[in-house]
């Protein structure tokens, strides 16, 4: 599957592209990758990852974090070992935080969308845009039964990436759905100094490492030989449309916008160690990182009855000093 659309500059159209292809070598062959050109964005797109977004470069200058294990092809081992980073990796669709079990079974740390294969239904180059579109499916014999359709949208000549969702309950009850993005960034955006600007009316540590580090969660530190993660949450103001800034010294930047309505939970998540320096800014369904269970006991779950569906989605833009 390729589409281009190329040699418009003239009319003052930038280049647009998608190109499709596959791993042949390595513990990811097999896997299929979709790489979107749009102006100053290269995009690479992960399919067997449930369209997930790996490596974002703004005129070459990568964005995301990526981890070192990469995105081998899903064999249901431990999330830390195949959490492979990117600009978005999708959480849920039952569940995100750690593993747990209720009604509706086993679910693993962060839940299992990161696993599920995407059907991809359409990759065009537009005048305006390149657009691509999948379905993916979570299912279980006699259990729930989730379809989630995805739309990227990466509008020419705008630095901005636009990710909406669409969760259908495809199956005879209702299911409380569990989504989180974590999106992942990396050096040299996220460095000594980077600032998060964050919407956030109150941050709350998650544990005593987090508390440690509470008075300076808004300014990245300094690198050390190790470092615990941290996570903070971040309390929203509620049905709004907002947006998490991150600015690093070099004036580049990122704004990550969502609605409150539909995604009130807002988490960071950071790590400066030497040998993984990486900034986690994660919209959420759900108030808690505390897991699924921890969110029934709060009253945190929304059914979403059978044949009824959620829009969810956020956007993703670059900021630089010439923009």
């Amino acid at each position: 599957m390729t589409s281009t659309a190329r040699g418009r500059a003239a009319l003052g159209w930038p280049e647009a592209a998608v190109e499709a292809s596959m791993r042949t070598d390595g513990p990811d062959a097999g896997t299929r990758r979709l790489r979107v050109i749009a102006g100053d964005l290269d995009i690479e797109l992960l399919p067997d990852r449930g369209l997930d977004l790996g490596q974002v470069r703004h005129r070459g200058v990568p964005l995301a974090w990526v981890s070192p294990t990469g995105w081998p092809r899903p064999s249901g081992g431990p999330f830390g070992a195949t959490f492979g980073g990117g600009l978005v990796t999708t959480c849920g669709l039952l569940s995100f935080g750690p593993p747990s079990r209720d009604g509706e079974g086993e679910h693993p740390q962060h839940g299992r969308y990161t696993t599920l294969a995407a059907t991809v239904t359409r990759a065009e180059v537009l005048d305006d845009a390149v657009v691509v579109e999948a379905t993916i499916v979570e299912a279980t014999v006699l259990g729930a039964h989730l379809e989630l359709r995805r739309r990227i949208r990466v509008p020419r000549g705008e630095a901005r990436i636009e990710l909406r969702d669409e969760i259908v309950n495809r199956g005879a009850r209702a299911v409380e759905p569990m989504v989180l993005y974590h999106v992942n960034l990396g050096r040299p955006l996220i460095q000594e100094g980077t600032l998060l600007h964050s919407p956030a009316e109150r941050v709350v540590p998650r544990d005593a490492d987090a508390e440690a580090g509470l008075a300076t969660w808004a300014q990245f530190p300094a690198p050390a030989d190790r470092y615990p993660e941290q996570v903070f949450a971040h309390e929203l103001p509620a049905d709004q449309w907002v947006s998490a800034e991150v600015h690093a010294p070099s004036g580049l930047g990122i704004r990550i916008s969502f609605d409150t309505a539909a995604l009130p939970g807002l988490f960071q998540w950071r790590v400066a160690q030497d040998d993984g320096v990486v900034l986690g800014v994660e919209p959420a369904t759900a108030a808690t990182i505390l897991g699924r269970q921890d969110a029934r006991e709060r009253g945190l779950l929304r059914p979403l009855s059978a044949g009824q569906s959620w829009k969810l989605g956020l956007d993703i833009g670059v900021m630089s000093p010439e923009l």
